[in-house]
């Protein structure tokens, strides 16, 4: 037997288990009630034909007696034509029993009382029913009152409804049996077609399966489900591979300084600087050495931001102004070792955030803005409180402009330029010092305040970082 069938049926736990069961028990039990409503229809049917046709009899025995001259001959008659499975008894007017064909008339007490008799007499004919407790069958008497008075009535015996069922117990456990089996049968083939295209579903492509209008919001679900984790697997494969990347690109980075640092600090151990040069070279071991520092501060930044999430903790109104002027003054001595003038403008605008990471984004704006313009050149950072723009929440937003006055961007490049460790122009970035990682803290860090960033670019006229985080009221 199938494994899907084993077992009782009413512990089924598979589908095809619960259908076949379900379509085995409501048959079953159908074919029981009918069995048992038919019986007892039938039974009605003969009860009332029975009672009709013992009526008719007594009518025509009632009409033979009053063709009679003498009731000496009405007797006669009875005994000549009354036998069989019928009783056969004459009333007279005053109850007495004048003839019973089944015992002793002068034995028998008066039956004026009876109903049937009282009843004939009061509206010229009666049917009355009676039932036997011993012998659980029914009598049924019919009586027709005759022109003087007298009753003559027939009875006849009959099984009770619940002995008439009991009797049909056998023949009709005998039709239930086979039926059961034939249904047994029918309900397994009709569990099978149901269960086959079901068992037949391919779920590596749901929607192209042709199956019941029910199963549908599943198969999306599948669908759908099946979508996502394609989805999550791409951005997994891609996030490792940024992964490996940014490794690679790490050490590559590194790999330069550390190798002037080395060659240098070998030079001077082994005596084969000249004295003069010693300041050169030490000069030179410390900018790589705090290009280094810059480097391995903006990939532990980078890192922070990758694994961490704002939380409660960490967030609290803070004053993007007040930042931009701390901003300011941390890169006075660079911006005037590179010939570049700062300004900032703009009064107090509060963003929900974390304060650290705010300066920061804003340090690196104005930091990318001095390392790439020119002597004599200019960088401005200005902050706004402004409406949401449409499609927005409602609200209001906290917006900074960077605008330099550098080389510009081309477009092709405005959205790599985001990305970790890449140069527009690679000999220019390392001439300045850049990490190539300023940009991307800056992007990571909009992301994590749910904010977003802009680029407006002109080649050779300078360049505006656009950057709007949602504004909030100080506390």
């Amino acid at each position: 037997m199938n494994a899907r069938f084993s077992g009782p049926l009413w512990q089924a736990k598979s589908l095809s288990g619960r259908i076949f069961a379900s379509v085995l028990a409501f048959v079953l039990a159908v074919l029981v009630a009918v069995t048992v409503v038919l019986t007892a229809l039938f039974y009605l049917t003969y009860a009332n034909d029975m009672e009709a046709d013992l009526l008719d009899d007594t009518r025509e025995l009632a009409l033979a007696l009053e063709a009679q001259p003498t009731p000496e001959d009405g007797i006669a008659l009875l005994d000549d034509q009354v036998g069989g499975d019928f009783r056969c008894t004459l009333i007279d007017p005053q109850g007495e029993v004048l003839y019973d064909t089944d015992a002793d008339e002068a034995a028998m007490e008066n039956h004026a009382d009876r109903p049937e008799v009282a009843e004939a007499r009061a509206d010229g004919e009666a049917l009355s029913i009676r039932y036997s407790d011993t012998l659980r069958t029914d009598t049924v008497y019919a009586a027709v009152s005759l022109s003087d008075g007298a009753v003559v009535r027939l009875s006849e015996s009959r099984s009770s409804l619940m002995a008439f069922l009991g009797n049909m117990i056998g023949p009709a456990a005998i039709i239930v049996l086979v039926a059961g089996v034939l249904v047994f049968a029918l309900s397994r083939l009709l569990t099978r077609r149901i269960m086959k295209p079901i068992d037949a579903l391919d779920f590596s492509r749901p929607l192209e399966n042709e199956i019941y209008a029910e199963m549908d919001p599943l198969l999306f679900r599948i669908d759908e489900q099946q979508r996502l984790l394609k989805q999550q697997n791409v951005e997994l494969a891609q996030a490792e591979s940024m992964r490996r990347d940014f490794s690679s690109n790490v050490s590559h980075e590194m790999k330069t300084p550390l190798q002037v640092i080395s060659g240098y600090a070998e030079l001077m151990k082994n005596d084969m600087v000249d004295p003069a040069d010693r300041r050169k070279f030490a000069g030179l071991i410390y900018e790589e050495a705090q290009a280094m520092r810059s480097l391995i501060n903006d990939v532990l930044a980078l890192s922070r931001l990758d694994e961490t999430s704002l939380t409660e903790a960490d967030s609290k109104p803070v004053d993007v102004g007040a930042q931009a002027r701390r901003v300011l003054t941390r890169l006075e001595s660079f911006a005037a070792d590179q010939g570049v003038k700062m300004r900032v403008s703009g009064g107090p605008a509060f963003v929900m955030g974390n304060e650290t990471m705010v300066e920061e984004m804003l340090y690196n704006l104005m930091e990318n803005g001095i390392r790439y313009n020119h002597p004599g050149g200019e960088v401005s950072m200005a902050i706004s409180v402004e409406a949401a723009g449409a499609g927005s929440a409602a609200g209001e937003s906290v917006v900074v402009r960077v605008s330099d006055t550098g080389p510009g961007i081309p477009e092709e490049y405005r959205e790599k330029i985001f990305e970790r460790f890449f140069r527009v122009d690679k000999s220019r970035s390392k001439e300045t010092g850049g990490t190539g990682l300023g940009l991307a803290i800056v992007k990571h860090t909009v992301l994590y305040h749910h904010g977003t960033i802009e680029v407006e670019s002109e080649v050779g006229k300078g360049t505006t970082f656009i950057v709007r985080l949602a504004a909030v009221k100080p506390e």
